[in-house]
């Protein structure tokens, strides 16, 4: 009784210092907190053990392979909050953002749409939001950049680094106010939406659905959203669009097609109708940076709550079913469970930070630039 007591005692300060510690979203000493500049990287803890001891046996799927990582992540009830917030559907986002834009009119009914916009974008781009996302932003672009520039000069050679670094460098994050930059575009202030756009003129753009400001407060769903969009623009058909080919593409889309991670249609044409490759690929990048993420937090995560986070960092792809027939959006996207139990629940780090027995899984399976080693004889 007395160490029961004890432990619930213990409980309620972590708790009310974690609550000050992570408020609103924003770890306290993240040396990012509030930046929008480069100025300082984060701490990097790669390789650094994580405290999954004591994680109640019920989070953690039953087998040595961790093979169901999309109910994991999906059907998991309660399971919704990391210590940096929480993940809502696309629906009730947008519910919110049409809420606001109602509650406006109905205060001023006599003000023109330009006037209404105006009105919203103060309530939702704030400016608060607004140095949340260009945080993420910068972050995710460094810890790309940086992942280029980590692979050996036989998988990237230096003009090729280079030239990925550069498209990355390029892109420019659009964040009202004004409500004018999204004129051409003016649903998107009521979407939950990232969209990558490039232009005629050649320049690349990461646009903000206002509505996603209002369904999302998690730090590693944002890493994960902004890492996809940014990862379009050095996506296969992107460079290809560009004039550029490398040979570490060419061996990384061989084996999203050896796994079944691209569909095979007879009517696919590559970068074309009925092609998955560039969203595939967005995936497989957002996922790199999120683990990668995850771990540089992993000495402030523990127990649980490593494991809440990285559910949260790609809760929103559940949204669609899991049975292919019931999904609309498989022309250019592979099925939810692909996206979560492939793409995701098979990366090494995630498996390691997931508590998977890493002893069952061999890191040279998951798709890689370079080179995958062979096996060796006999299996593991």
């Amino acid at each position: 009784m007395r160490l029961k007591l004890l432990w619930t005692l213990l409980g309620l300060l972590t708790l009310t210092l974690g609550g000050v510690a992570w408020k609103n979203g924003w770890l306290r000493n993240d040396p990012l907190r509030m930046v929008a500049s480069s100025r300082v990287s984060p701490r990097t803890n790669l390789g650094q053990p994580f405290n999954l001891r004591g994680l109640p046996p019920s989070l953690l799927q039953s087998g040595p392979s961790c093979g169901q990582i999309y109910d994991l992540v999906c059907k998991r009830p309660g399971i919704d909050q990391d210590p940096t917030g929480t993940v809502r559907t696309d629906e009730e986002g947008e519910k919110a953002a049409h809420e606001i834009y109602g509650e406006i009119i109905r205060k001023n009914p006599d003000w023109t749409s330009e006037q209404v916009d105006d009105e919203f974008v103060q309530k939702v781009y704030t400016p608060k939001n607004r140095a949340k996302i260009l945080s993420a932003f910068h972050l995710v672009r460094r810890t790309l950049a940086r992942i280029i520039d980590q692979e050996p000069g036989a998988v990237f050679t230096l003009h090729e680094k280079t030239q990925i670094k550069e498209r990355l460098r390029k892109v420019q994050l659009q964040l009202p106010p004004p409500a004018q930059i999204y004129e051409d575009e003016p649903d998107l202030l009521t979407k939950s939406e990232f969209l990558y756009e490039r232009k005629i003129t050649g320049e690349t753009a990461l646009r903000v659905g206002g509505a996603y400001l209002l369904l999302s407060k998690s730090w590693f769903n944002m890493i994960f959203s902004l890492a996809h969009e940014l990862g379009h623009s050095i996506d296969p058909c992107e460079i290809r669009s560009a004039g550029m080919s490398f040979p570490a593409y060419d061996r990384l889309v061989g084996c999203f097609l050896e796994h079944h991670l691209i569909a095979m249609r007879n009517t696919r044409s590559e970068c074309g109708v009925n092609d998955q490759l560039s969203e595939t690929f967005a995936d497989w990048i957002a996922v790199q940076v999120t683990a990668e993420a995850l771990s540089n937090y992993s000495n402030r995560l523990k127990g649980s709550q490593i494991l809440h986070a990285a559910q949260n960092s790609v809760r929103d792809l559940c949204e669609a079913e899991a049975d292919e027939q019931n999904q609309t959006d498989l022309e250019l996207h592979p099925s939810s469970k692909i996206r979560i139990e492939e793409v995701f629940g098979k990366n090494p780090k995630i498996q390691k930070i997931l508590g998977c027995d890493t002893q069952f899984v061999d890191p040279r399976t998951y798709c890689e630039f370079g080179p995958r080693s062979p096996a060796p004889p006999g299996g593991m």
